[in-house]
């Protein structure tokens, strides 16, 4: 992210990054997320767990079964 965002944004946006990671094998990066976009995510005041759930459901994201 090229702006820098509020300290408090920039925690959930990691864990957020981290359950994406875990779930849909993306990241925001890879979701093509602007820091505008990471602002008025964050703003929705969801937990990065509720907001993952809604963020996939919302794009149908495919979820990938980790290779054991």
């Amino acid at each position: 992210m090229d702006q820098i965002l509020p300290l408090d944004c920039a925690a959930w946006l990691e864990q957020v990054n981290a359950v994406l990671k875990r779930d849909w094998c993306i990241d925001s990066a890879d979701a093509g997320w602007s820091p505008e976009d990471v602002l008025r995510y964050w703003r929705f005041g969801e937990a990065p767990e509720v907001f993952v759930a809604w963020f996939a459901e919302k794009y149908d994201l495919i979820r990938f079964e980790p290779h054991e």
